[in-house]
């Protein structure tokens, strides 16, 4: 059971696993965590889900709270609503001729909300970690 070239405590593994082995890691198969890891790597995921969603949510109150308490964003805001509706009643009236017109409107405007989103999103997450940074700085100040 035993292979002459191992030690007592490990013992060898049949010739045809090692073949396994090594057929699924040239097939890109990871190999399993040890006993420990996947708990890390699994309590990482949930903690960077957590926190994401955290930043989504806390964006859109944000977002809301703009929208309700600051002028020049509700006047934008306000802008692009009218905009995008000339935008459906023309490619509304231009459907016999420009048939996709209608569903590249549509999708201009979701793209657009999603690019608008994730640039909030980014802003944020950038704020997060400047504050960190004027933290640090006025703490030097403050020792000085």
């Amino acid at each position: 059971m035993f292979d002459q070239q191992r030690t007592r405590f490990r013992p060898a593994l049949p010739a045809v696993r090692r073949r396994d082995t090594a057929a699924r890691r040239a097939a890109g198969c990871r190999r399993r965590p040890r006993p420990g890891q996947a708990g890390g790597v699994m309590l990482t995921r949930l903690l960077s889900e957590v926190f994401d969603q955290y930043v989504f949510t806390r964006v859109d109150q944000i977002l809301n709270l703009a929208g309700t308490h600051d002028a020049r964003y509700s006047k934008t805001a306000a802008e692009v609503s009218a905009a995008l509706g000339k935008l459906l009643v023309l490619a509304r009236a231009l459907k016999a001729q420009q048939p996709e017109m209608t569903g590249l409107v549509m999708d201009f405007e979701a793209l657009t909300a999603l690019e608008s989103g994730q640039a909030a999103e980014i802003a944020y997450r950038q704020g997060l970690r400047d504050s960190r940074q004027i933290r640090r700085e006025l703490m030097t100040c403050l020792h000085r």
